[in-house]
């Protein structure tokens, strides 16, 4: 007989039913042979008050559930419905706890039958989803969803929800859902009689062939076919306007010229045909991406080699990937090809995932993780770790199996023409345009075995490009890495690396010189003395008087005596982890020889990684705490309220400009360089510098922003804020959260607040919220109401009265278009804290030098954050919007003139506070 389902959901007056909490509604959908069969939902009288907060979220009110009954008087109903059937519901232990509890206080038996969890089963079905909370599930298998957090509209959705996955699951090959089944005992829900019952439906006839997949060595593929290669007729590169504008039309059928565009196009390509250096500042909204695709498709085409395009953030890759390159397939005459190229660990190895697969010591998460990837493979073209949705538990297991250099070639040999990663390197050899970013390019072009082409390079987001080096060519050492590092490793009497080592050894009758029990001591002392460290490393930085935000400080072992006597522990932890890596080298090379399965050889690669990574631990003790170089900055990266577990120690290169050019870009026959931001005074010297390329002949370009910004935009700048260092740093964030109010409320939201503090972010913040006068406002702020940048700006644009709070990263990249954002605030003029190693190393440099560096180096760096910041109001053509400024150096300091000259022209107005609100009102 078919199993019978009830979806249960259930909205309650709070979290706990230990405390008291009680449910309000309650709704159920049974579900017999893929059907919904019945129905049954009904409110419930609590006994106690419902809270703003659950009225605010549901929607049901104290007056909702007046005349509602007690749980008790539908009790045995519910009991009645749940009698025989697998109980499911989304995240299944809040409603499967709250209605035992209920039951047992009414004296009635508790469910002890079958459950799933829709989240469970939606985690292994949906790796790739964007998150797992039920609107979002709903809206990407297209289920209405009219009344979430109201329980019989969420049990109906779930329903279906259910039945879409099931259907799924038994669309998979029989020879995945039957290591599905194998890993499910290990999942907190009866996942596994779910798919017993599917696996038994399809065993009881003959398969069906699908031809979208492919099988090798026990696993199932998504069939990826080849590209073909393509013959055709290249044309010439349309030069004029008018043939510009045409093959636009093909796209855009609206398309208006913007002369910019058209003219960085030109530029772009015979850069190219020229083989020489450029650098454009192309304005917002001149089409900068098309500007360089275009120009890089012809040149690739016609002269049969790669453009690379390489860009900083994962905002930009993924645009251009998902909108640009699809309008530029439009619009030109002739087919494209362009790929996606990251670094080798973001792609998994299939001889290391079939060796995993036989492990049978999973936990949760392990398991859990097996399993998306088993559904994964039947989707995935390309391997890509950033496909995958996965749990911390679900990183640290992909470290096991991402592709790595180390692989047995008796393990790699026989998945070669299935490898991911040999794949992505073939096709990109076959590219026209291959898309990478920054951080891998500079990987790639500092590796002796390289893979991305040298010869034509466009560097969108250039202005990034001197850091991304900086931090390449620096080190970094946290306390998680090495612990995890170590544990994986393990004792000997630990069921980890070394217990396995030990067992081959033995297997094979070999006896070390070195005793396990040597290991494990040295181990043990190691994770002693480490934990020392970084409890020492943490008591120093909380010395520093730090509030709790993450912070920087200078680690100057040779300058500051209490750093001195840390390198005496420092230089005993290098002695006991070297003792380490050549005990187990030494069993490595034992076992060269020998005749390994392939589960022992799996395990000695295993071994290889932690060994190739212990050496850099030890290099990079060495250079922190015994032999810092001069030519570098050395800092400890903190948080004041996590203890030593979240130090991270970093450095790089004083000045990554003296040779980054000769490191990374001398072989490139023609480098673009673009940005919306790289000039600073109509001069591009302070980039140049930079990048190190003042005797490299360049040509310098600017296309500025086709907007009228004297038309959309209005800058205010508040006279009646106080002097930062005139008040208190709390009666100042008092100042700031009173305009912050004000300004808010006259835009009605739909306002961003930029800082250059994370803490006087988060001070602000706190005061916002605690007057109440914007409590009908969703206020956002990062690195507080938590999620991702990404996910930060969607939830800012869900809400129409939404106010986002944010430092750094969001002074750029961000692409709000229309009425989502129409005031934007800098609450300081964005210089970096002088306080900050990198910024005081860099200052230092340029006093040596004989020049001063406020005027050098701060200045312009933060004339163009702050362009950057005034960037994020205008993206189209009919956005309007008010720029408020709360810091009156812009009109009071010597240099404030630079500033207001940094930007296109506008009307700049100094306002009170009744003033400004007036202002805001009447231009929006």
């Amino acid at each position: 007989m078919a199993q019978r389902y009830v979806v249960i959901d259930l909205e309650t007056t709070g979290n706990s039913p230990k405390k008291g909490d009680r449910i309000i509604q309650f709704a159920a959908v049974v579900i017999e042979n893929d059907k919904i069969v019945d129905e049954y939902s009904t409110y419930l009288q609590p006994e106690q008050s419902i809270s703003i907060f659950i009225e605010e979220l549901t929607g049901i009110n104290n007056d909702t559930v007046k005349d509602a009954p007690l749980f008790e008087e539908v009790a045995e109903r519910i009991c009645a419905l749940l009698e025989g059937a697998c109980f499911v519901a989304h995240n299944v232990l809040f409603d499967l706890s709250f209605l035992k509890e209920e039951l047992e206080r009414c004296g009635y038996e508790p469910f002890y039958g079958s459950t799933i969890d829709t989240v469970e089963l939606a985690k292994i079905l949906k790796p790739t989803a964007d998150g797992y909370k039920l609107n979002q599930l709903a809206k990407e298998e297209n289920l209405e969803h009219p009344r979430p957090h109201q329980a019989d509209s969420d049990a109906y959705v779930t329903a279906l929800l259910l039945l879409q996955l099931k259907k799924k699951l038994y669309s998979l090959p029989v020879m995945t859902l039957k290591k599905l089944y194998k890993l499910s005992y290990s999942l907190k829900s009866e996942i596994a009689e779910l798919i017993d019952e599917l696996l038994t439906a399809k065993l009881s006839k003959a398969e069906r062939h699908n031809p979208a997949i492919e099988t090798f060595r026990g696993l199932a593929f998504k069939k990826v076919q080849p590209a073909i290669a393509n013959s055709e007729k290249i044309p010439e590169f349309p030069f004029s306007e008018k043939e510009k504008v045409d093959r636009m039309k093909k796209a855009f059928p609206d398309f208006e010229a913007r002369k910019g565009q058209l003219a960085m196009m030109d530029t772009v390509y015979h850069s190219f045909v020229q083989e020489q250096h450029s650098i454009i500042e192309a304005g917002t909204g001149i089409g900068k991406s098309l500007g360089y695709l275009l120009p890089a498709a012809y040149f690739a085409k016609q002269q049969d080699t790669p453009v690379v395009i390489s860009t900083y953030t994962l905002q930009l890759q993924e645009q251009l990937l998902s909108t640009e390159v699809p309008k530029l397939k439009e619009i030109l005459p002739f087919s494209i090809h362009v790929v996606l190229l990251k670094g080798r660990a973001n792609y998994l190895s299939l001889a290391k995932f079939e060796r995993a697969l036989r492990g049978k010591e999973d936990n949760y998460e392990t398991a859990l993780t097996k399993m998306q990837i088993l559904v994964w493979l039947t989707e995935t073209e390309t391997g890509e770790k950033d496909e995958l949705h996965l749990t911390s538990g679900g990183e640290l297991f992909w470290n096991r199996i991402k592709s790595d250099g180390f692989t047995s070639p008796d393990l790699q040999i026989p998945w070669k023409s299935k490898d991911f990663y040999e794949k992505a390197k073939l096709v990109a050899s076959k590219a026209d345009i291959i898309v990478t970013n920054h951080a891998f390019l500079m990987a790639d072009i500092m590796s002796s075995n390289r893979i991305i082409p040298e010869g034509y390079l466009v560097l969108d987001e250039a202005h990034h490009i001197e850091q991304a080096a900086s931090k390449y060519l620096g080190k970094r050492l946290n306390y998680i890495s090495v612990k995890t590092m170590l544990n994986r490793l393990g004792t000997s009497d630990q069921k980890q690396l070394l217990r396995k080592l030990e067992k081959i050894l033995s297997n094979k009758g070999i006896t070390p010189e070195r005793t396990s029990s040597f290991i494990d001591g040295k181990l043990n002392d190691f994770m002693y003395e480490f934990e020392q460290l970084f409890q020492l490393l943490s008591s120093e930085a909380n010395k520093s008087g730090k509030s709790s935000g993450p912070h920087r400080i200078p680690l100057k072992v040779k300058d500051v005596k209490e750093w001195q006597g840390i390198s005496f522990l420092v230089e005993r932890l290098i002695d006991n982890l070297s003792d380490i890596k050549k005990t187990l080298f030494d069993r490595i090379c034992m076992l060269k020889n020998e005749e390994l399965t392939k589960n022992e050889l799996f395990y000695m690669n295993d071994v290889e990684l932690l060994i190739s990574g212990m050496k850099e631990i030890i290099q990079s003790l060495a250079e922190f705490f015994i032999h810092p170089s001069d030519q570098s900055i050395y800092w400890i990266e903190f948080t004041k309220s996590v203890p030593q577990h979240g130090i991270t120690l970093s450095s790089q290169p004083v000045s990554g400009n003296k040779i980054l050019w000769d490191s990374c870009f001398v072989h490139q026959k023609s480098v673009i360089m673009t940005s919306a931001t790289l000039s600073v005074k109509d001069t591009f010297s302070f980039f140049i510098e930079q990048l190190g390329m003042q005797n490299i002949p360049v040509h310098t370009y600017n296309f500025p922003s086709p907007f009228k910004y004297e038309e959309n935009v209005r800058v205010l700048v508040a006279s009646d804020i106080p002097e930062v260092n005139t008040i208190s740093a709390d009666d100042y964030a008092i100042a700031v959260a009173r305009h912050i109010i004000a300004a808010a409320q006259a835009a009605n939201g739909r306002m961003m607040v930029l800082f250059t503090s994370h803490d006087m972010l988060r001070t602000t913040y706190q005061k916002v919220k605690a007057t109440g006068f914007l409590q009908e406002f969703t206020l956002f702020a990062q690195g507080l109401t938590g999620g991702s940048k990404m996910r930060l700006l969607r939830n800012f644009q869900n809400f129409d009265k939404a106010v986002l709070f944010g430092t750094t990263s969001l002074w750029e990249g961000v692409d709000i278009p229309g009425e989502d954002l129409s005031c934007l605030v800098i609450v300081r003029l964005p210089f970096s804290p002088p306080d900050d190693p990198i910024i005081q190393a860099k200052c230092s440099l340029y006093s040596r030098e004989g020049r001063n560096p406020f005027y050098a180096y701060s200045l312009p760096e933060a004339i163009l954050r702050f362009r950057q910041g005034f960037g994020r109001l205008i993206r189209t053509s009919k956005d309007r919007g008010v720029l408020l400024v709360l810091d009156r150096r812009i009109m009071t300091s010597s240099y404030g003139s630079e500033f207001r000259q940094a930007i296109p022209p506008v009307e700049w107005l100094e306002v009170n506070e009744d003033n400004m609100t007036y202002r805001i009102e009447e231009w929006i």
